[in-house]
């Protein structure tokens, strides 16, 4: 298996963040902008416990990775990545029944922190996630597919 198509859903997962607390929630969208922004900087302090709560029990891939599986490679990258710098857009929300999203969103990664103005002039990994996510009981969201591709120029929101 290539190292690059291993990871690359894992990179949307460093995206992902917790969300919901004990108190009324805010509407879907709302909660899942906020939660890809939390999960940038949960990737980014390589929190792998607030990481490794982002994804269902039951996840599994069309590439057949299951839950464990995404731990297990989220724990070598960032034994390999010692430091992980992400940029992040949300593309489209959809709903496509009570209790499930579809979100799209935008990751560029680097090992070095750069300014959203010079993306273009600095070394990154670009990649777009198209994610099925599910909705607990406690309002918070849990990765159940990804499927990853690079983005067309046409489609990059940066």
């Amino acid at each position: 298996m290539h190292p690059r198509r291993t990871l690359l859903p894992l990179l949307f997962l460093l995206v992902l963040g917790l969300s919901g607390c004990g108190r009324e929630l805010p509407p879907p969208e709302e909660r899942i902008r906020a939660l890809v922004s939390e999960a940038r900087e949960a990737a980014e302090a390589r929190d792998l416990s607030a990481l490794r709560n982002l994804i269902a029990d039951d996840y599994r891939d069309a590439q057949g990775r299951e839950k464990g599986d995404l731990v297990n490679i989220l724990r070598v990258l960032f034994l390999r990545h010692q430091s992980v710098h992400l940029l992040t857009r949300v593309g489209e929300i959809g709903f496509p029944e009570p209790g499930l999203a579809t979100v799209t969103v935008y990751v560029a990664m680097a090992g070095r922190p750069f300014p959203e103005q010079d993306i273009g002039l600095l070394r990154a990994d670009l990649h777009r996630f198209d994610v099925s996510l599910r909705e607990t009981r406690g309002g918070d969201w849990q990765a159940v597919d990804i499927a990853w591709r690079r983005p067309d120029r046409a489609d990059w929101p940066f």
